[in-house]
């Protein structure tokens, strides 16, 4: 019996992954051993995962969660405010300079543990490798702690990643392309980037090198831990720009959806790592009943992603600027349904009641106003919340539309289920999802000239363009194909069959 090891920080767009492959594995083999190390905030997701692949895998076991001390990364920002801050920095618009605060914070936030936390961790996690003893190690690419145990103690494991090829192979492109092609993460340059950019585009560079060698919060958490474990602190910076000799990296992406590149060969192009989820109809019969009334464009902008009252105004107004167009134009909705048939699913993350931000929007209130009629129609729902998983939503095949605030996640449920999409990019990678959707000719990125903030003079008209225009059907046409190609090989499968291979090697050695 195979034993696997999952090392994953709690955070949802890191272990979503982690459960994804997880499933994949006992679908290869149902007598393989499941085990998690992370941290309290993941515990239930992976009970109701694990409840959900044993009643789908005949023989399958129960995966087994192993607590981790010390605090998961958010926590760890939290308490030292690094969330706020970083918070309040990605609000900016993006500019030269909010991308120069971005830069110089963001190795405090792939390491918010201070050295004491990351020992704490550190130890624990050795602890559950001597309690477990696996045949393999796949780690989290953010969960700093337990890279830097596995390569210093030299454990055999694989890092598994949902970020994408373009995120660990631009430092390594030849001629030095990652100063003049490819756009640094969260600069909101187009690829490849336009000559007027590249000189601000070679600054980043130089200053994302220089903040990784220099921060001063790293370099003493560094020295702590040499101190401590006699261990290098390996970072997902580390994994970027000097990978380590034969580690492997198991990436949730490939290369006919990414940016062009030279793929170097310690990367394992997965493709799209998608968790298998109950449908709609086993979570919400009433939602299911809904969807199928008519094509549904789904707007759902991730689980951090609040927008104030001024911003929703905006967005209401370009869905009611949707569904006039779609009301007058000739045959109906551009060809996805009968005149007036078409809906919006619109997922609205507010502030927390009693906040100062705070709004509402029922009746009688200025989002209620301007999209009333189809409201009371039951045209367009506005909700806290969706039941379902948002990848459910999208396989019902009703959905024509699918706008997201460009997650790694939420850009690749999209594309494996056939669905155009709408970006508005909120910071990041976000910005290169945004990016590769045009690319691609699979949507568009709608926030270009307020990003990270959408208005409806820019996301109205690409609505209408994406669910209605003349390039409508070439869009659902292409991502339909690409989705086709992913489903050739699923990414889950793919990075399961490396874990499992790796620990064959083991095994045989």
């Amino acid at each position: 019996m195979k034993k696997v090891l999952l090392a994953v920080n709690s955070e949802y767009g890191q272990a979503n992954v982690f459960l994804a492959v997880s499933h994949a594995l006992q679908a290869l083999d149902p007598d393989v051993q499941i085990h998690f190390a992370s941290f309290a905030p993941i515990s239930k997701d992976v009970s109701t995962a694990s409840e959900y692949s044993v009643h789908c895998t005949a023989g399958a076991q129960p995966w087994n969660f192993h607590m981790l001390d010390g605090p998961s990364l958010m926590d760890a920002m939290a308490s030292k405010e690094l969330a706020v801050g970083f918070g309040d920095t990605l609000e900016k618009q993006v500019s030269f300079s909010s991308t120069m605060d971005v830069l110089r914070q963001i190795m405090q936030v792939l390491l918010p543990w201070n050295g004491p936390e990351f020992v704490q961790i550190y130890k624990s996690f050795i602890r559950v490798v001597d309690e477990v003893q696996p045949d393999i190690i796949a780690v989290d690419s953010l969960f700093c702690p337990v890279l830097s145990a596995c390569r210093h103690l030299k454990l055999k494991h694989l890092v598994l990643s949902p970020n994408t090829l373009k995120d660990f192979a631009t430092a390594l492109q030849p001629w030095g392309a990652m100063f003049w092609k490819y756009p640094v993460m969260g600069s909101g340059f187009e690829f490849p980037v336009p000559w007027k950019s590249i000189p601000a585009n070679m600054i980043f560079c130089f200053s994302q090198i220089y903040y990784a060698l220099t921060d001063s919060s790293v370099r003493a958490v560094g020295a702590y831990v040499k101190r401590e474990l006699g261990a290098d602190v390996i970072t997902f910076d580390t994994l970027m720009f000097r990978p380590l000799p034969g580690q492997k990296v198991l990436v949730s992406n490939r290369a006919e959806i990414d940016f062009p590149l030279v793929v170097p060969g310690h990367l394992t192009a997965c493709g799209p790592v998608i968790r298998p989820v109950p449908a709609v109809v086993e979570v919400d019969a009433e939602l299911d009943a809904w969807l199928k009334h008519g094509p549904t464009v789904f707007i759902s902008l991730g689980t951090h992603r609040h927008m104030f009252e001024e911003e929703a105004l905006e967005m209401a107004g370009a869905v009611q600027q949707l569904l006039e167009a779609a009301a007058t134009q000739k045959g109906g909705d551009g060809g996805v349904g009968a005149p007036g048939s078409l809906q919006v699913l619109w997922k609205l993350k507010r502030s927390k009641p009693g906040g100062a931000a705070f709004y509402e929007v029922g009746p009688g209130t200025k989002v209620y106003g301007i999209l009333q009629n189809a409201i009371e129609a039951d045209r367009v729902r506005i909700v806290d919340w969706v039941k379902p998983q948002p990848s459910a939503v999208l396989q019902t095949g009703t959905v024509v539309c699918s706008v997201s605030h460009g997650g790694a996640n939420s850009f690749h449920d999209a594309l494996t289920c056939g669905v155009p999409q709408i970006v508005l990019p909120a910071w990041m990678d976000c910005y290169d999802f945004a990016c590769r959707a045009e690319i691609l000719g699979i949507g568009r990125w709608a926030n270009k000239q307020t990003m990270p903030k959408c208005t409806k003079r820019e996301l109205g008209p690409a609505l209408v363009e994406v669910v209605l225009g003349p390039k409508a059907q070439s869009m659902r046409t292409r991502v339909q194909e690409l989705a086709a190609l992913c489903a050739k090989t699923p990414g889950a499968s793919v990075a399961a069959s490396a874990i499992l291979g790796e620990a064959d090697d083991k095994k045989s050695k």
